[in-house]
């Protein structure tokens, strides 16, 4: 309520800054042209939220009416927690919830998980063929080790279901095109197709049991969007390509297993899935182009705090830094963040200002001259509000505990209104009374976390970033493509 009552209502240009802003209107155009695209592809979509951690971002992500199964992945469980009023929510619905841990877990949260969920459900098994962050390959002796351990049933006192298996294309931010990320796409699915042949020869009473295949990264998932009519533009895949796609798809499902795609950041996208160039553009159908800045929905607002003519070429200073944009670069120019052309006089058609976030302090960045390609660089003065797109709307956004609201869709003059605010989860959960825990678990289970001892006990403890990462089952295939591949387990009663 201090929130709603501190901002709604009241203009961008008139609030303190930096503040993270999210255009409601192209989150839902996103979100909704991702669930078209599964639809029509007749795959399903289980939507990540570590980029936005908000309920309701996970709302238009899921889609309304909510489909039978609501599929969510979450990396922390913080972000389970923050979300569980919306997971009691859809089961209100007669909805079924399935969550998935997408990580292997540290150790130390297992007690935590078991207590948010009353009894075990679908947990990962990581296995890395590329992108070198966790887990082992399909083909090792200790992938079909751990598989037998799960369908032998773990532990004496619970029997195992093996449920599927879970694929993140990360490398996939080094594509530049449509093709590209379809390309890896396949090679995902297929990876995945083999890796579940494997299992089912390797254990013939699950030789028919239909098996989920979930794979994708923003990139790869959202590459199938080109199949869409409104892509025609000349980053759409061929038709060959096309066909390619589909047919993986038709042969998993001969195999008895059903196809799942994943993505997260692309509700809000940023610069570095601009540089990607893996999907159309959903603000621009008619012309079919790839992802535009129309796309990106994620902005962080701040301000002009000095300028600085004399230099050799005119600098300004403004008040954001690598605490609120992040500190992660993009393939495609060599800055921090891209000023947009939001609170200039004049129009600018390809969404820039001419500068550029140059050089990167903790609290304060530089704004620098962009190539002379993109047009003249528009004047600045102090105190001038700027809005920036982000390199990586995931690292930027968890800078803030909330989202400023507004809507393109509306009439022009209330672009800047804010209409809403929406609190991300806390990354400092306190822990539950007892009573509230045993209200929440007498519900039926939502999270799915691998807390058997016998996965648990297979997962590397590690301090290192996710592309550093390294451990005993981090194993590189000619290939180079990255899977974390998920066994999925289930408790039964």
């Amino acid at each position: 309520m201090e929130l709603h009552e501190a901002f709604v209502g009241k203009n961008l240009h008139d609030i303190s800054v930096p503040a993270a802003v999210v255009d409601r209107a192209v989150v839902r155009r996103n979100c909704l042209q991702m669930l078209q695209a599964c639809d029509a592809l007749d795959v399903d979509f289980r939507p990540h939220v570590k980029t936005h951690k908000t309920i309701e971002v996970a709302r238009l992500q899921v889609g309304e009416p909510w489909r039978h199964t609501v599929k969510l992945v979450v990396s922390t469980l913080a972000e389970a927690e923050h979300l569980l009023p919306f997971l009691l929510e859809c089961q209100d619905h007669g909805k079924s919830v399935n969550v998935l841990y997408g990580l292997p877990i540290p150790p130390s949260t297992v007690r935590r998980l078991a207590e948010f969920g009353k009894r075990l459900l679908p947990g990962s098994l990581s296995v890395d063929t590329g992108y070198h962050r966790a887990g082992v390959t399909p083909s090792s002796a200790e992938f079909l080790n751990l598989v037998t351990r799960i369908l032998d049933g773990g532990k004496k006192s619970m029997s195992i279901e093996f449920g599927g298996l879970y694929s993140h294309a990360g490398h996939s931010y080094g594509g530049s095109s449509a093709s590209q990320a379809m390309n890896l796409l396949i090679e995902e699915i297929e990876s995945l197709r083999k890796a579940s042949e494997i299992v089912k020869n390797l254990h013939p009473k699950i030789a028919h049991k239909q098996l989920t295949l979930s794979v994708g990264a923003t990139p790869t998932a959202t590459s199938v969007q080109n199949l869409l009519e409104l892509s025609d533009g000349p980053q759409a895949p061929g038709v060959k390509q096309s066909d390619a796609l589909k047919d993986c798809i038709h042969q998993a499902k001969a195999n008895h297993d059903r196809v799942e795609l994943h993505a997260g950041v692309y509700p809000f996208l940023d610069m570095q899935q601009l540089a990607t160039q893996a999907s159309p553009s959903a603000s621009q159908p008619s012309t079919g182009p790839g992802l535009s800045f129309g796309d990106v929905a994620f902005t962080i607002l701040t301000e002009v705090a000095s300028l600085y003519s004399e230099r050799e070429q005119p600098e300004a200073l403004i008040a954001a830094g690598s605490l609120a944009l992040g500190r992660e670069p993009c393939k495609s120019y060599s800055g921090w963040g891209i000023v947009s052309n939001w609170g200039f006089d004049s129009t600018i058609p390809t969404g820039r200002s001419g500068w550029q976030v140059g050089r990167i302090s903790q609290e304060h960045g530089i704004l620098t001259h962009e190539s002379s390609k993109h047009g003249d660089t528009r004047e600045l003065c102090v105190g001038q509000k700027v809005r920036m797109f982000p390199n990586h709307a995931c690292v930027a956004g968890a800078a803030f505990d909330y989202y400023l609201v507004v809507d393109s869709s509306l009439p022009e003059k209330r672009h800047d209104e804010i209409l809403e605010v929406w609190k991300e989860d806390q990354v400092m959960v306190s822990v539950r009374t007892a009573d509230r825990r045993d209200e929440e678990q007498s519900r039926a289970p939502l999270l799915a976390t691998p807390t058997l001892e016998s996965i648990v006990s297979s997962f590397p403890s590690t301090s290192h970033p996710p592309d550093t990462m390294s451990s005993q089952h981090n194993i590189q295939n000619s290939d180079q493509a990255d899977h974390n591949i998920a066994a999925v387990a289930q408790e039964k009663n």
